[in-house]
């Protein structure tokens, strides 16, 4: 058999360029470096990154010394003579070869050693393939060849810039061209499968070396910003290919990211160039419904509802607490700093995960997760004993064992979504291993305490809170199939107008239910008196929107018959017209917004016409009066234009109302932050120019509410 191969010339066929054998060879040798130098010089020794000999004639010593790691792994220099090269110069002098002069020797020598020729000669059945990675200007950075062998299928890069057969230091991803300019991106392993969807006029892409490829040598920053489906191989290699990648995409930061899970009936090693040579339009089988398609980190935009299965019977709404705390979705929890919110939160948990009541309701038993960021092991630990009191509860109790699960994140990175310069969000990793943690423990209810620490965004930015609130938190109401209750610190504003918002509106907008824990505002309060208040909730009929308790022993206790009755009795007339007073005042800075919102503004005679008779507030005369006493203590002011927005002329001397943080819709998705310009004196009245409009400020004391404001 002729073992040899004329590496000079190129065979008609095309196979087998001269460099390419060589470079193979090498990175063969380099494959097996040890056994090749225990092959070469019996009497040598390994010594860390090093293999010793005393010279080429296989002495034993330590005068020449070979490399064995890293970009200089095969070169050698002997310390006595001088000499020294490559892998390749070692083989041949250790052959007493000539590497230039007696080529053709030392490469079928080197082959035969790693049994290429033994096995198969070079002959008309084997094929070479390329493919080209193209930067962003469509320029070849790397060509990438493929040979058949008897042995299998063999690949070996070409770096264009160095011109020379070896992969650089940051790989390409491969159809960079087509990457740029789409908006969706599918993964795959290899070359061939990127090519098949590519002319199915799919864009595709694959990292160098498909499932071998290193991870964190290759660029994977064209995919930045975009929806990615990863496509793996039928096998093992595959799916630990696909779990490297969509790690790596979501530390890098992707609109979307899904994994195409194949069917159980699909051979070993089944791609997506298979499933094309099947005769199966790929699209169809990654949006068929019935496809095993898994979504990593958002849903699927494709799904469609199919309304043929609806009855005329609507599936019954599910609730952890009625009329409170709805099923499959987030609710906000607002309250100032040390009024309890974290031990109100710990105490629902605790109330659910052994079916007890909490705040006088019954609440069904199930299991609770909670992350704490503001209070560490300890605090969390002495709050539970008092809580357990309370419910005269053990702490190795089996009920609370094994359905509460508590997580204290102080002094930890506990964002979990972060936004790019384009005001994309990305969620992080700690995320994705919150939600691992979540899916395993299974609850119904999960508390994050709270949302300073969770959103990493500008509070201020509605698309930063929509996404947040949506594709994070309400990602996670979602997989879990029950709700998220979000803990938050309302804005100095929110405290003072007992509404407990802060920052964008977006933040109430987002959420479909909404509560505000507060000290009761009423002269014979206490410090142990709190009211729970329900501002928002979409999916509520019911009208009892608060609850009022009192702290005591560390717990928090509803009020009822049985607690302070004679006190309640006694002002209980007080208590109620305080009540609706604030009820109305709320209401209607909560409207000025909320229509503004949707682009509507009124002046004070427009607003106390429209909504005479409406929401309970009552006579047009009514109206104006809260409106004169919310003015006066500087919760409405007033404003004439908007430079974004052509307003209609108005009489009036004040102009439109506004209150603070209000955003006017401009256009179907455009909304501008609107500036008063003027307001009323709190002494006597008088309408005043705002200097900075910049700064909101509001009065702590209370106007007389028989001053009128005039039109």
């Amino acid at each position: 058999m002729d073992i040899t191969c004329d590496f000079n010339t190129l065979p008609k066929n095309g196979h087998y360029k001269p460099l390419l054998e060589k470079e193979e060879l090498k990175t063969q040798l380099l494959l097996n470096i040890r056994s090749c130098l225990s092959y070469l010089f019996p009497n040598g020794t390994f010594h860390g990154n090093e293999y010793r000999i005393g010279n080429l004639q296989g002495s034993k010593g330590k005068s020449l010394r070979v490399e064995l790691t890293g970009n200089k792994a095969g070169l050698w220099n002997d310390f006595a003579t001088g000499e020294g090269g490559d892998i390749i110069d070692l083989w041949a002098a250790a052959h007493r070869k000539d590497v230039k002069a007696e080529f053709h020797e030392v490469m079928a020598s080197i082959g035969e050693w790693l049994g290429y020729y033994r096995q198969h000669k070079v002959n008309e059945a084997e094929s070479t393939i390329s493919w080209d990675y193209l930067d962003e200007n469509g320029e070849a950075i790397v060509k990438v060849y493929r040979y058949d062998t008897a042995l299998g299928k063999r690949y070996l890069p070409f770096d264009v810039k160095k011109s020379s057969y070896t992969a650089p230091e940051v790989r390409p991803l491969y159809n960079i061209p087509g990457i740029i300019k789409a908006d969706k991106v599918i993964i795959v392993e290899g070359e061939k499968c990127a090519e098949s969807l590519i002319k199915q006029g799919i864009t595709a892409t694959t990292a160098m070396s498909g499932a071998n490829a290193p991870i964190d040598k290759t660029d994977w920053s064209p995919l930045k910003g975009k929806h990615i489906i990863i496509w793996p191989d039928n096998d093992e290699p595959g799916k630990q290919y696909a779990e490297k990648v969509a790690k790596k995409l979501i530390d890098l930061g992707v609109i979307s990211l899904a994994t195409v899970k194949i069917p159980q009936d699909k051979p070993i090693a089944w791609d997506a160039a298979d499933c094309i040579q099947e005769g199966t339009n790929p699209l169809e089988f990654i949006t068929n419904r019935k496809s095993p398609y898994h979504n990593n980190n958002s849903s699927n935009k494709l799904k469609k509802i199919d309304t043929s299965i609806w009855t005329n019977t609507a599936p019954e709404r599910k609730w952890i607490i009625k009329d409170w705390l709805p099923v499959g979705s987030v609710t906000a929890v607002y309250g100032d700093g040390g009024v309890g919110k974290s031990l109100l939160a710990q105490q629902l948990m605790t109330a659910a995960a052994i079916g007890k009541s909490w705040l006088g309701i019954d609440i069904e038993q199930i299991k609770t997760y909670g992350v704490f960021c503001e209070d560490d092991e300890e605090e969390l630990w002495r709050r539970q004993c008092t809580i357990n009191a309370f419910y005269q509860l053990d702490m190795q109790s089996p009920a609370f064992l094994d359905n509460i699960c508590l997580s204290s994140r102080v002094g930890e990175n506990n964002l979990l979504m972060v936004f790019d310069n384009k005001g994309i969000g990305q969620l992080t990793p700690y995320f994705q291993e919150l939600l691992a943690d979540i899916e395993l423990f299974q609850p119904k209810l999960v508390i994050l305490d709270t949302a300073a620490d969770l959103f990493g965004g500008n509070e201020n930015d509605r698309s930063h809170v929509r996404q947040f609130i949506q594709n994070c938190c309400g990602h996670i109401a979602k997989t879990i199939k029950g709700a998220v209750l979000l803990c938050a610190h309302p804005s100095d504003s929110g405290i003072i107008r007992k509404t407990g918002t802060g920052g964008s509106t977006a933040w109430n907008n987002s959420v479909r239910s909404r509560w505000y824990l507060s000290k009761p505002d009423r002269a014979d309060a206490s410090d142990i008196d709190r009211v729970l208040c329900r501002k928002k909730s979409n999916y509520s009929a019911s009208e009892q929107n608060q609850i009022s308790f009192y702290w005591q022993n560390g717990a928090f206790v509803e009020c009822n018959a049985h607690f302070n009755s004679e006190r309640i009795v006694r002002n209980n007339y007080n208590k109620k017209l305080d009540l609706e007073r604030g009820r109305r005042h709320d209401v209607i800075l909560e409207l000025i917004a909320s229509e503004a919102y949707k682009g509507k503004v009124y002046t004070t005679a427009q607003f106390a016409k429209y909504f005479e008779g409406k929401l309970g507030l009552g006579s047009e005369r009514s109206i104006r009066e809260r409106i004169s006493h919310l003015a006066t203590i500087g919760h409405i002011k007033f404003f004439k234009r908007s430079p974004e927005h052509e307003l209609s002329n108005t009489r009036s001397k004040y102009g439109y109302l506004c209150v603070e943080d209000m955003e006017l819709k401009i256009s179907e998705d455009q909304y501008v932050f609107i500036k008063p310009s003027c307001y009323l004196s709190a002494t006597n009245g008088v309408l005043m120019p705002v200097e900075n409009p910049n700064v909101w400020v509001t009065h702590n004391f209370i106007i007389n509410d028989n001053f009128k404001l005039a039109e």
